[in-house]
């Protein structure tokens, strides 16, 4: 009898055991269900607060959502945009990298992670992302312009050339890519094939683009007086043309204005800040001038704008060298010595260094170089810019 009620009592409680399975079966997918409700719920109201403009709360929102899904693609990359709304591009380049390693081939997310660092101005970092877009997807236009932006800003000119050609003649109507290959080639020092594409715009009419273009070959033949003429123009027809304030400067300054090109460099800085041959010039100036605090904000830009520039590398070691630092100088200068052997600024920087760090070997060795490029110049003629 005791076994019975043994028994008896067993079967209750695997019974009531297999009750518990049972309806934990049978209201898995409900609880499933609900689950992907509150996400599907979070997601929407997160759209709507953006969608309306209220951007910190679509931030909080998808926050949130990710705790609760991490592998949410969409929610993440979404992040990354309502991040980079606010100006928080650090933190919307996280949430695009994280989405990236989701999904690799996803060009919308790397076309988002290189307007992140396009608007950080890490111009060769854009590129990268933008030249990946542009390899997947031959015909996203923004990508296309993007990438060719920031090889202008780069000074790559070359590389900008090449992509914009064929660009050119498959989409000759493309004002945007003739004006841009039109930059390229002239900045390429390709002037006659910079020439026909100028010849081309002005078909169409004479554009501001068109004019500074041909302000920009006047340049370039070191007709600096006429291309100040023509630049000007220019920008009375548009005061808005991208470059064309730092052309103006470049121009004035070869044309020996020096306080005017001051002036139109902090004008082309006020429309972009992340102007490389803005910052440098006007920082070279000012270095020159001997305003060493006033110039050093704008060659560190320019330095962080292209980190491979000689010549930027050659304005902080001078502005560094000039103001005590003379290892930092060192450092910057000594490499710039095998770079760029012919350019006697170096070589009268690094003579005065060495001679402040008492190695008058050296200093004298540098000096003997510059006495030797002097007569080399002098039998030569002008020297071109560096």
């Amino acid at each position: 009898m005791k076994q019975h009620a043994s028994w008896t009592a067993n079967c209750h409680r695997v019974s009531g055991r297999m009750r518990v399975f049972l309806t934990l079966v049978l209201l898995g997918p409900i609880l499933l269900s609900a689950q992907a409700t509150s996400l599907e719920s979070l997601y929407n109201q997160a759209v709507a607060a953006y969608d309306r403009g209220d951007v910190d709360s679509a931030i909080r929102l998808y926050e949130e959502l990710l705790r609760k899904n991490p592998g949410s693609l969409q929610a993440r990359t979404n992040l990354g945009v309502a991040l980079a709304h606010e100006g928080r591009y650090e933190d919307a380049i996280r949430q695009y990298r994280e989405a990236l390693k989701r999904d690799p081939k996803n060009g919308m997310v790397r076309l988002n992670l290189g307007l992140a660092w396009y608007k950080e101005a890490d111009f060769a970092k854009a590129s990268t992302e933008f030249e990946g877009v542009h390899k997947q997807d031959r015909d996203n236009r923004q990508a296309l312009y993007l990438l060719a932006d920031c090889y202008l800003r780069l000074g790559r000119y070359r590389e900008a050339t090449e992509l914009l050609e064929p660009e050119y003649k498959a989409h000759p109507q493309d004002a945007a890519i003739e004006y841009a290959l039109g930059t390229a080639l002239i900045q390429d020092g390709q002037t006659d094939r910079g020439a026909v594409v100028i010849n081309q715009i002005l078909k169409n009419g004479k554009s501001a683009e068109a004019t500074l273009l041909t302000g920009a070959s006047q340049y370039a033949a070191g007709k600096y007086d006429g291309a100040v003429v023509t630049i000007g123009k220019a920008l009375g027809l548009n005061p808005n043309l991208p470059g064309g304030w730092t052309l103006l400067g470049r121009a004035l300054l070869k044309a020996g204005d020096n306080e005017r090109a001051k002036t139109t460099f902090r004008r082309a800085l006020e429309a972009d800040p992340n102007d490389f041959d803005a910052n440098i010039h006007l920082g070279g100036i000012l270095r020159h001038d001997g305003d060493n605090s006033g110039a050093e904000p704008y060659l560190n830009r320019a330095l962080t704008l292209r980190p491979d520039s000689a010549a930027a590398r050659f304005q902080v070691g001078a502005i560094e060298a000039a103001t005590g630092r003379l290892e930092e100088a060192r450092k910057k200068l000594e490499p710039l010595e095998r770079e760029w052997p012919d350019f006697v600024e170096v070589h009268l920087q690094l003579a005065t260094l060495y001679a402040r760090m008492n190695r008058p070997a050296d200093s004298t060795r540098e000096r003997q170089i510059v006495l030797a490029l002097n007569a080399k110049a002098r039998s030569k003629g002008p020297k071109p810019e560096p």
